[in-house]
């Protein structure tokens, strides 16, 4: 049988992680999975944001295209 147990903990200044769980026992085997949270200020050290890489682009197509863009999307759909 397994048991899933989630619990959040905080790495020491040693690189250590304790888990106390009642539920484990002396001698039981057990497979660990780290998920590691990372802060804003660390997903933002890998580049820009896709905001601000999107923000430069230009797209050419004329003023009316975002309401307008169905005449051309379906304009050699035939209706039946």
């Amino acid at each position: 049988m397994t048991l899933a147990l989630r619990s959040y903990a905080v790495v020491d200044h040693n690189h250590l992680i304790t888990l106390q769980a009642p539920e484990l026992r002396p001698g039981d085997r057990v497979e660990v999975i780290v998920l590691i949270e990372q802060s804003i200020e660390t997903v933002n050290k890998g580049g820009p944001s896709f905001l601000d890489a999107i923000a430069d682009i230009e797209i050419n197509a004329p003023e009316d295209y975002s309401t307008n863009f169905e005449a051309d999307l379906y304009a050699n759909r035939r209706v039946p």
